[in-house]
């Protein structure tokens, strides 16, 4: 009933892509979410939703900027993440990675969100556009503690804070198994318990076309993968290139 709810406020596009708000304003994305009622009470099971997309909105309000303006002021300019927007310009079209038409194992079209054009409102759950190289440094700044070449971005104890367990025994659901969930990261709760490589404490998220990052602060360790396939052979890619890594280290 709820995901019906998301369908006729425009917010759930079956078919198309899930859940893509772009196309709406601010003002119209908070109005149409705030009459839906939650599938969960508070503080009880995790979800996929429009949370994030609902912080981004959260952020807006209370800096007085659009998250795109706010983002790059705070965060991908001193980063110097020159690449990361919520749009490409025409000038770097030309850059963008393109997927295949089909999903090879399914055979279904592939459809990705269009970056071709600024947005209605800059989504914080599935709008930003960005390069391998910029996101590394964003990685390497949390895994040094919210530092880069010199440059304060966040304290260490913020960086703490969001990768730590914020679920403990009172919530059900996890992102994958053997993870629980921090502020904007999946956590790992033990070397264990899990289909990847990895160790207790590493935490990582992953995007809709087959991206995904993670950060491990026992090896001290950060990946990229960055790949426009978001159908059925991204976990197989993910949890190889995990297990590379892995392999990899020597003491």
């Amino acid at each position: 009933m709820v995901k019906e709810a998301y369908a006729k406020a425009g917010l759930f596009k079956p078919g198309v892509i899930d859940f893509d708000v772009r196309d709406l304003t601010p003002a119209e994305m908070v109005d149409r979410l705030a009459k839906i009622p939650l599938l969960h009470q508070p503080n009880t099971a995790w979800e996929y939703s429009l949370s994030t997309d609902l912080l981004g909105r959260v952020v807006e309000a209370a800096s007085g900027k659009r998250l795109g303006d706010f983002m790059a002021e705070r965060l991908f300019k001193p980063l110097k993440m020159n690449e990361t927007a919520f749009a490409v310009t025409p000038d770097k079209m030309g850059k963008l990675a393109q997927p295949f038409d089909k999903d090879p194992v399914t055979g279904n079209p592939f459809k990705l969100i269009d970056v071709s054009k600024p947005p209605a409102n800059d989504s914080a759950g599935a709008g930003a556009v960005s390069t391998a190289p910029d996101y590394l440094r964003f990685a390497q700044m949390m895994l040094n503690g919210g530092t880069l070449d010199g440059k304060r971005i966040l304290s260490r104890t913020t960086v703490r804070w969001m990768a730590s367990d914020h679920h403990g025994p009172r919530i059900t659901g996890e992102p994958a198994p053997g993870y629980t969930f921090g502020l904007g990261f999946a956590v790992r709760r033990g070397d264990g318990l899990s289909f990847s490589a990895g160790t207790a404490g590493d935490y990582n998220w992953a995007g809709y076309a087959g991206t995904v990052f993670w950060i491990d602060p026992k090896e001290q360790l950060v990946a990229v993968m960055m790949m426009q396939s978001p159908g059925a052979q991204r976990l197989y890619h993910r949890n190889l290139l995990r297990q590379l890594v892995y392999q990899a280290i020597v003491d």
